[in-house]
């Protein structure tokens, strides 16, 4: 089992089985095998492991070894070298080697027949590892002796795997890496995402004793795996699973989602151990020397930073986030695809460019895992680790709660219009699993994935890559057209590869149709003598076609991005084929003209943009990519549509199931027999519209029976759209449970209780049978609020909403009561914080500038108001805004009440002005008595002593009741936390 040759007959013998069951059913066997050697070695000097035996049959899963940094072309050059081949022949062994056509390794093995001095290989398992690691340690130098060992002691088919397992890739067909994981242990998977270290997971199986499920059980308790994250260890990062808008109306009616802006930057995980950082990549490569291990690190560019504004009782914590690359002229972002947007090759010294962390999530804090916390929990903990942000160096990404699908189309639209990559939706209850996309409850929207919401681009197939195998071309070049100076040539010019968004079946069509019409380009050849065809900087495929016989693809992608990789000058970001066009010709392709005036269009709606949100910077002439959304996210797109096969590729919708915390349960979209055997009348807006028969459909694929008038058998009624006159009949005769259809939607999405129907609950109800009113009476109270199931933020705005026959109509807090609700709601420090100035009102009076004497001012007075007047003014008004935002009350003119205070202008100054404030007291208790005595037809005196009302009192006594301040008293006590005193900012007549 130690021996090379024993790992190079099994892969050999792998490689050959064509079918992918017989492929793993080896594995088994061998893996049976090893288990069974190595527990009849237990208790023996040196205890055999299958961990060396793992990192040759898994070399991308490795993150011990380092990278090789070898190549295929620098490999075959090495072997060159230490076969001393000739070189300057033609036909000869050395051009065949370096010729790079097909696989290296095959290559190889016909090549070091009859040069390989062993007659049987002498390699061990322990040997081949020392032999990569030193490759490893000297990152390519020395290769050459390296291998001249190998060729003196190993056989040719051991150089095959030997080359395979450097250049990581052990071509095993449908065998993937995380196949052999899982065949080795199934719960080795679930391990190596939370550990990201194959020798930890490997002891972890192997110390547990025969049949002792341990690991499965923790596993099991805790999905998201936090029995087994370790402080300075990868660990696999949550993913986010692609969503259709259609899709977004199901999950919000059943989950509280938070939506953060999609960065573009590279995701990062930053471990801190004491005064000790570990920076770590979303492949788990050790940055750690560019950011900095420690704060006294002097070249690190951001350790020495983050450990200042950490808090001091933060000693060890793991960070997810995204690090971008911050631009310190325009302030902003730089995007991937800017020049000089590398965040791993900053140096502490660039004075333009430094990189800044955005933090979204935390993963360990002081010893404790968290990962089993559901999101909004952990976000809690993420605010509490910063003494503050610095823009530029770390931030937290902002996230706002979505309420309702209106809500999340004022969003989407924003991000548009910020010219952001797209946004994420992130479920309040998901807990943190590592490298879990489907399902974990985190979903990605980009404009890209709309229908119909980016510019679509015919592209023509010029060209293509073969597959690993040569057997068909699975990538495409495609290109635009342009015109020569004298208008009779048409060229084209090469813009962009593109490998998605066409099924199995349409690969296997194209590649037929277009075989007999490849050949291979001109080699050497310059760009102007290469046919009608140009490539650019990025060279020619493998093969090519002639214009004319070629097929035109429509094209979509998320960006056009100025490059000259190819010859057009620019490329397509994300590229994704839509249909293949069958019905355009080669010249009715985009043209290098079209792309330019899109560029020249959408760029200046970019700039407008940014000229209004960054103004002062100035134009920002960095950027290389022009974003192809066309227009804004509209509620139509959020509408569910039924599935069509399109001309395009493969359907992407997939069933959607979110792992919340506690109960280890999960919720889909389907249940299927829900409503077998039950009659659902549905009803409302226009009898045959799309609402009506998408609902009608959905009970149908439940196993229910749609009907189109209620009988003594029907179920319920559901109602969607306005109550028409039939909803009306129906819903007063009270025969019937009539709801709202989103009971049907919320009962047909639930399969925690998939055979259970959801009982209705009484926001849902528009009519009901006694029967059903006895029933909701045993579970509700008066105000729909449930006695047994516990509120939820998104349920208690829909209690809030919910009219519950009018309970809520006469409610009215006082302001004790509001006081105490908020105080009971957010903890007494968070409502003295938040709410500062609850219970307190006030005005705000705002002096006239003297122009000329009081009986030659006019109406346009505010027009020749000096320009200090008016920003002191607008300054004043926004503290008054802040003063409402902290729970003040500011009553306008117009508006009764008694104030606790009089807020002036900070420069306010002057006995005229003190004057001016009484004068403007009489006049608004004169306007407020006036229209009390037009509102009532009481006497003057007994409006004096309602109850409401403000009691007429003298100016004098006005004036001693309401404290007259400046309004830097409320900036002053928001930034304190507390109410200042009023001797230090009351405005004097001396003043």
């Amino acid at each position: 089992m130690d021996q090379f040759h024993t790992i190079v007959a099994l892969l050999q013998s792998i490689s050959s089985n064509k079918s992918a069951q017989g492929k793993e059913d080896q594995l088994r066997k061998f893996f049976s095998a090893f288990e069974r050697h190595r527990r009849d070695r237990h208790g023996a000097r040196e205890e055999v492991s299958i961990y060396p035996v793992l990192r040759l049959l898994l070399p991308g899963l490795d993150r011990e070894r380092k990278a090789y940094g070898l190549r295929e072309k620098m490999l075959a050059d090495a072997y060159v070298r230490a076969l001393a081949l000739e070189r300057t022949s033609k036909d000869g062994d050395a051009a065949r080697l370096l010729s790079g056509r097909g696989d290296l390794s095959d290559r190889l093995v016909s090549l070091l027949r009859g040069r390989c001095t062993a007659a049987q290989s002498s390699l061990t398992v322990a040997e081949v590892n020392r032999r990569l690691d030193a490759l490893a340690e000297r990152a390519g130098v020395g290769v050459q002796d390296e291998l001249s060992y190998l060729i003196e002691h190993g056989t040719p088919f051991d150089h095959r795997w030997f080359v395979r397992i450097v250049l990581r890739n052990l071509r095993l067909g449908s065998l993937s890496g995380r196949r052999i994981l899982q065949l080795y242990d199934p719960n080795a998977p679930a391990l190596y995402d939370t550990t990201g270290d194959l020798r930890h997971v490997v002891q972890l199986l192997e110390q547990s004793p025969a049949g002792d499920e341990t690991v499965a059980t923790l596993l099991a308790h805790d999905g998201s795996g936090g029995a087994f994250v370790r402080l300075g260890h990868f660990i696999r990062p949550m993913l986010c699973q692609r969503l259709e808008l259609s899709q977004v109306g199901e999950l919000l009616a059943r989950h509280t989602f938070w939506l953060e802006t999609k960065l573009d930057g590279e995701r990062f995980q930053v471990h801190k151990d004491g005064a000790r950082f570990r920076y770590l990549s979303r492949n788990g490569v050790d940055y750690s020397a560019t950011f900095g291990t420690t704060a006294e690190q002097v070249d690190g560019t951001l350790t020495p930073m983050l450990t200042a504004l950490l808090a001091e009782t933060v000693r060890t914590v793991i960070l997810d986030g995204e690090m971008m690359v911050f631009d310190r002229r325009t302030l902003r972002y730089r995007d991937k695809c800017d020049g000089g947007a590398d965040v791993k090759a900053l140096r502490a010294g660039n004075g333009e460019l430094r990189a800044c962390f955005c933090v979204y999530d935390v993963l360990l804090l002081n010893g404790r895992v968290l990962t089993a916390l559901p999101y909004g929990e952990r976000a809690r903990l993420l605010g509490t680790l910063m003494v503050r942000e610095q823009l530029g160096y770390v931030v937290r990404c902002r996230r706002e709660r979505v309420r309702d699908r209106e809500h999340l189309v004022a969003l989407l639209n924003g991000a548009i219009d910020a010219q952001q990559e797209g946004v994420v939706l992130k479920c309040e209850d998901a807990p943190y699993q590592p490298n879990r996309r489907a399902g974990s409850g985190w979903y990605k929207i980009k404009p890209d994935y709309i229908a119909g919401l980016v510019t679509d681009f015919d592209m023509l197939i010029l060209g293509g890559y073969y597959n690993s195998h040569r057997t068909a071309v699975n990538v495409f070049v495609v290109g635009a057209s342009t015109e020569d100076p004298d208008g009779r040539t048409r060229r084209f010019l090469a813009v962009v590869k593109v490998s998605m968004g066409l099924s199995a079946t349409q690969w296997t069509e194209l590649n037929r149709s277009l075989r007999p019409h490849w050949h291979e380009p001109r080699k050497n050849a310059p760009e102007e003598e290469d046919g009608a065809i140009r490539w650019g900087r990025a060279g020619p495929p493998d093969v090519c076609i002639e214009p004319s016989a070629s097929i035109v693809l429509q094209l979509k992608g998320s960006e056009l991005v100025r490059s000259d990789t190819y010859a057009a000058g620019y490329t397509i970001r994300f590229p994704r084929i839509v249909a293949i066009r069958s019905d355009k010709q080669p010249d009715e392709v985009c043209t290098l003209a079209e792309l330019e005036q899109l560029v020249g269009r959408l760029g200046k709606i970019e700039a407008a943009v940014e000229c209004a949100s960054q103004s002062l910077l100035g134009a920002d002439t960095s950027r290389k990519a022009t974003k192809l959304a066309k227009r804004h996210v509209t509620l139509e797109d959020l509408a569910p549509r039924p599935r069509a096969e399109a001309g395009g590729g493969r359907s992407r919708r997939r069933q959607l199931t979110i792992v919340t915390t506690g109960t280890g349960s999960s919720t889909s979209i389907v249940g299927e027999g829900i409503l077998r055997g039950r009659d659902i009348c549905v009803m409302g807006g226009i009898p045959g519209s799309a609402p009506i028969r998408e609902l009608e459909a959905l009970v149908g694929r439940h196993g229910g029976r749609a009907v189109a008038n209620p009988g003594p058998g029907t179920f319920a009624i559901v109602v969607t759209g306005p109550a028409t006159f039939k909803v009306r009949k129906y819903r007063a005769s009270g025969r019937w449970d009539m709801v709202s259809a989103d009971w049907l939607l919320r009962t047909t999405a639930d399969t925690v209780h998939p055979l259970r129907l959801e009982p209705f609950r009484p926001s849902e109800m528009l009519a009901c049978t006694e029967a059903t009113r006895l029933a909701l009476a045993e579970a509700y109270d008066r105000y729909g609020d449930s006695y047994t199931r516990p509120v939820s933020p998104t349920s208690f705005a829909a209690l809030l909403r919910h009219d519950a026959g009018g309970a809520w109509r006469d409610v009215r807090l006082s302001e004790r009561e509001l006081i105490l609700a908020e105080r009971t709601l957010l903890g007494a420090g968070a409502q003295i914080r938040w709410r500062l100035f609850r219970g307190r009102c006030a005005r705000l009076y705002l002096p006239r500038p003297a122009i000329g004497p009081p009986d030659k001012r006019n109406e346009n007075e505010a027009e020749t108001m000096p320009d200090l007047f008016v920003v002191e003014h607008m300054r004043a008004q926004r503290e008054m805004l802040r003063f409402v935002r902290h729970g003040g009350r500011w009553l306008r003119d117009t508006e009764p009440g008694a104030v606790a205070y009089i807020f002036l202008p900070t420069t306010a100054t002057g006995e005229r002005t003190t004057s001016d404030v009484s004068r403007w007291l009489r006049t608004i208790e004169r306007m407020q008595r006036q229209q009390r005595e037009g509102e009532d037809e009481l006497p003057e005196q007994k409006l004096a002593t309602s109850k409401g009302n403000l009691v007429e009192q003298e100016d004098k006594d006005e004036e001693r009741r309401a404290i007259v301040l400046r309004t830097e008293w409320i900036g002053k006590s928001l930034e304190r936390g507390q109410l200042c005193a009023v001797t230090e900012y009351a405005f004097n007549d001396d003043d």
